[in-house]
């Protein structure tokens, strides 16, 4: 890569940092803090992504459309609602985000049909026969099942002393069988709808390694199109303990931030942030114990050792974050259903409109 090259991509990436900048400093700016409906905020994030698609369409105007999605960034944290209610709004302000700066990172200078394109398939969507996956529907209710179980342990322990090990363990197994929620209602909603498409999460459950777990398991997409090609991919060559830390320490920032503004403490936010910034401590030492070498269940025990050990730092500040919004020790059904639903409509968001660009059926056999 020359100096132009690389200096057409620094300022290409200066909008989509700009926008988080412009968001941020509007979230925490001492001067206007309006106290918003929930209604309200969903109101506006129609209007973000509306505004985002309509400056989009002309490669003049897509940086305006970075900064407006950045500065939308902002409204969750004058939501005058729980923090759990601010950090699900928070997550889904980052898809216009998203929507405005992955092409212009990408395609700088396509059109709006090349753009939309690229936004409704980055998933690399085709199309196949559409079936009924019971299995997968069977693996949805045995992961939904787990994660309430583990939400009733949490919820009936109590927030001290040696109990504490307890809550943090259910904890854990908590975000775990999210991931296996993620993974079967994708499997089943996308051989309903009959597309491929690769999944949010990919059973987490079955990491062999540390680097598995964060490349092919946990939320691959992100590492894929976010964190290697932008973070991990610049620095490799002067080193993979560089790229690493820097790849992790870019997520740990973003956690941060998401932290913070959905709950209003910097002390949690910092703390949910070290889970990520002592990830690349771990993957480091298993590259030299070669440790992708063990045999599958002796590499599953470190892996769920290690995440098992730091978890704390990630479990016990989102358990304080939705502990407001789960209701009675004995009100388990309700917030279960409330994750299965946001669950589905994430999955939806992230299928469903691409099928109008999927050209290329596959026979049934």
């Amino acid at each position: 890569m020359n100096a132009d090259t690389e200096s057409r991509s620094e300022m290409r990436w200066a909008w989509p940092v700009a926008a988080i900048v412009l968001g941020t400093l509007a979230a925490t700016n001492p001067f206007y803090a309006p106290h918003i409906t929930l209604r309200a905020g969903i109101a506006a994030w129609c209007a973000d992504m509306l505004l985002v698609l309509i400056l989009s369409a002309h490669p003049a105007t897509a940086r305006v459309g970075v900064l407006v999605a950045g500065l939308f960034l902002a409204v969750p944290c004058f939501l005058w609602e729980s923090p759990l209610a601010r950090g699900f709004l928070m997550c889904f302000m980052g898809l216009p985000l998203a929507v405005a700066a992955f092409p212009f990172l990408v395609l700088p200078n396509a059109g709006f049909r090349a753009r939309r394109a690229y936004v409704l398939t980055w998933l690399g969507i085709k199309r196949r026969a559409r079936s009924f996956d019971v299995g997968s529907l069977l693996h949805l209710i045995g992961a939904t099942v787990i994660f309430a179980a583990a939400m009733a342990t949490v919820k009936a322990v109590p927030a001290a002393g040696p109990w504490l090990f307890v809550r943090w363990l259910a904890g854990g197994i908590m975000v775990l069988a999210f991931g296996e929620m993620a993974t079967a209602l994708h499997q089943f909603l996308t051989t309903l709808m009959g597309i491929t498409a690769p999944s949010l999460m990919q059973s987490p459950h079955r990491s062999v390694s540390l680097q598995e777990f964060w490349t092919r398991r946990w939320n691959p997409s992100m590492s894929e199109l976010v964190f290697r090609p932008f973070f991990f991919a610049p620095l490799a060559r002067r080193g993979v303990v560089l790229a690493a830390f820097a790849a992790f320490s870019a997520s740990a920032l973003a956690h941060v931030l998401l932290m913070n503004m959905a709950s209003g403490k910097w002390g949690i936010a910092f703390v949910c942030g070290a889970f990520f910034l002592v990830q690349p401590l771990f993957i480091i030492t298993e590259r030299r114990m070669k440790v992708r070498r063990w045999q599958p269940a002796a590499g599953r025990t470190w892996t769920f050792a290690v995440l098992a050990i730091t978890s704390p730092l990630f479990v016990e500040p989102n358990l304080q974050l939705v502990a407001p919004s789960w209701g009675a020790p004995e009100n388990v059904l309700l917030p279960t259903l409330v994750v299965l639903g946001s669950a589905v409509v994430v999955g939806v968001l992230f299928t469903l409109p691409a099928l109008a660009f999927c050209r290329a059926p596959v026979a049934v056999t």
